[in-house]
């Protein structure tokens, strides 16, 4: 009989412990020791040579655009956005005011417009002597027609003959002009484009073609000219937001060995977690998994969540929102405890993920007029009562999960005014990083777009670039501009992906998550090296990538490179149809992708003076 009580003892006593740990849990005290908290990095910069010698050695580009043409001032804005992260010093000037510079002061010259017989004229013959002369040009959209200029270029150009216009409705990419692209090949409706039908010399370097039907057109090349280069972009979808990679390969190719700081790092964004959605009911879940809501997320979806994350080596950011209501007046605000919000945010923190902040409610933090009607927002008074409704949330925040700290900040339906940037500042102490969104996609109003960046204030902007769950080409294709561009992968996904029709695409949550992993395969395949950070931490490489200056010099096969505001650890992508090595403590070099061989290396700076060869 002891034997028997004592297992009824030890049962019992088991069972009470298991209770106190779920209290506990529900309570938020375990969350000090087990919940999120950033790390402070800070080191103090190195500077290993004078401003006047970085500023000497950094690559100049010359661009040429047509400011009465949308789409080459939309091209413009791209440019800006990719000599910003190439460290490159960039000189933008309408074509009508051509004779004003010489070719011959800038590494790289480019021509992005469409009007080559009205605008280029004559000058296109200064063009070829400034490659002759060892100048990169890079023609980088078709022209409106192959008239004049086209004649006098196309030999140039690396052109044997040339047709008529065709349309093309796929890119592949025949060798590696941007990081992680070699081999990869996207077709559909969003890659239809323009491009002439040519036929290019032996001799010319391919890298990406576009598909006519059955056959395969050249859409970008290079081919040497004299003592210098000409890179030609075929086609005109590179003035598209998303296209900033295949841009910024271009630039890294025409200049042939080139070095630039990189953020490296990946993030998933969950947004509306916790929220209150969990406590609604689902016909569909009910029926097709016999769960309430709230039990299909925490059997089911959570778990495999964090298989994910586990699996694929990530950190997710999850972006808290207390309530739906649609109160913006601060004096009726109302909430009450919700320990549903409060079980799936002590186990988003005790995984070691973040939680950010996405609003007391869902109203966007605008005002009258800044978010387009359909979306049935209520817009807010002022500044001051955004900044209550953030207040709010850091104090339901803090009662919920004690000691949690909101470093990230995410705009409901990525609308963000600039009153309400203000409020977000004001009411989140603790604020690192403001996330919205890449690119407008075609959006109105007050959508809060970024690039990755530090703002004047001090804030990172680190946007979310691509979203959902369901596997699509383009989202594909705007991972690998991201990720071969800036050395990042942001997406952001939305749990109740599964019951919205649009979101989900009509799927079952096993497909759903099916479909999520393929991305996450993907980008993991492509870009092996990414490292695995919250927004908060991003957002500190984003500063060590912005505050780095570095400049490399070639000589007699060897690189020796130099950085000033070093903080002790960097990296960079380094294009080069060479072969690098190391043989110092100085630096580590991989590829980007070891999946082929490329021209694309990960370079891991140990020391504001490096050095490897180069052969």
């Amino acid at each position: 009989m002891k034997g028997y009580y004592r297992k009824i003892f030890i049962y019992v006593f088991c069972t009470l412990v298991i209770a106190a740990v779920l209290m506990l849990i529900n309570s938020g005290r375990l969350i000090e020791r087990q919940g999120y908290a950033l790390q402070d990095t800070t080191i103090e910069p190195v500077n290993a040579a004078s401003q006047e010698e970085m500023t000497q050695s950094r690559q100049t580009a010359l661009i040429l655009y047509d400011e009465q043409e949308d789409a080459s001032v939309k091209y413009k804005g791209n440019f800006e956005r990719v000599l910003h992260r190439m460290d490159m010093e960039g000189e933008f000037l309408d074509i009508r005011q051509k004779e004003s510079v010489s070719y011959s002061d800038f590494n790289m010259v480019a021509v992005i417009f469409s009007d080559w017989d009205g605008l280029i004229g004559e000058d296109c013959y200064r063009m070829l002597r400034y490659v002759q002369q060892g100048g990169r040009l890079f023609l980088g959209m078709v022209p409106a027609s192959p008239g004049t200029v086209y004649s006098a270029l196309y030999r140039a150009m690396g052109i044997v003959e040339y047709g008529e216009y065709v349309t093309t409705t796929g890119i592949t990419f025949t060798e590696e002009l941007l990081a992680g692209s070699k081999g990869r090949a996207f077709k559909g409706d969003s890659f239809e484009d323009a491009a002439i039908g040519v036929q290019i010399e032996t001799g010319a370097q391919l890298y990406a073609t576009g598909t006519v039907e059955d056959r395969q057109v050249p859409l970008v090349w290079k081919n040497q000219y004299g003592e210098g280069d000409i890179l030609v972009f075929n086609a005109t979808g590179i003035t598209g937001d998303l296209w900033t990679g295949v841009l910024g390969g271009c630039v890294a190719t025409a200049m042939g060995d080139f070095i630039y700081p990189v953020i490296n790092t990946k993030t998933v964004f969950i947004d509306d977690f916790p929220s209150p959605m969990y406590n609604t009911e689902s016909a569909v879940i009910a029926e097709n998994y016999n769960r309430s809501v709230q039990e299909f997320f925490r059997d089911i979806w959570w778990p495999d969540m964090q298989s994910a994350a586990s699996r694929y080596n990530l950190e997710y950011v999850g972006l808290f929102i207390a309530t739906y209501d649609n109160i913006v007046v601060p004096e009726n605000f109302a909430y009450t405890k919700d320990t549903v919000e409060q079980y799936f945010g002590n186990s988003l923190l005790q995984n070691g993920f973040e939680m950010g902040g996405h609003g007391y409610n869902h109203q966007s933090l605008a005002l009258e007029g800044q978010v387009p009607k359909d979306m049935g927002y209520k817009a807010w008074s002022g500044e001051a009562d955004m900044a209550a409704s953030l207040t709010k949330l850091r104090e339901i925040a803090e009662d919920l999960f004690p000691g949690v700290k909101l470093y990230t900040y995410v705009p409901p339906s990525n609308y963000l005014s600039a009153e309400g940037r203000e409020a977000v500042k004001e009411a989140l102490p603790d604020l690192q990083v403001i996330s919205g969104v890449y690119t407008m996609e075609g959006e109105e109003g007050s959508v809060y777009v970024q690039d990755f960046t530090v703002a004047d204030d001090g804030i990172v902007e680190f946007p979310r670039a691509t979203s959902g769950m369901l596997e699509g080409v383009y989202d594909d294709f705007a991972a690998m501009n991201i990720a071969g561009l800036y050395g990042v992968y942001s997406h952001f996904i939305h749990p109740d992906d599964i019951l919205d029709e649009e979101r989900g695409g009509g799927k079952d949550w096993e497909s759903l998550f099916s479909d999520f992993c393929e991305k996450l395969s993907l980008i993991n395949a492509y870009f092996p090296q990414l490292r695995p950070m919250t927004s908060a931490e991003a957002a500190q490489q984003v500063r060590v990538a912005e505050a780095l200056d570095i400049a490399l010099t070639l000589s007699g096969g060897r690189a020796t490179g130099v950085c000033n505001g070093f903080t002790g650890e960097a990296w960079c992508y380094l294009r080069t149809d060479k072969t690098p090595a190391v043989d110092n403590e100085s630096c580590t070099i991989t590829p980007v992708c070891g999946a082929y061989d490329g021209s694309y290396y990960l370079v891991q700076i140990h020391d504001a003076n490096f050095s490897f060869s180069l052969q």
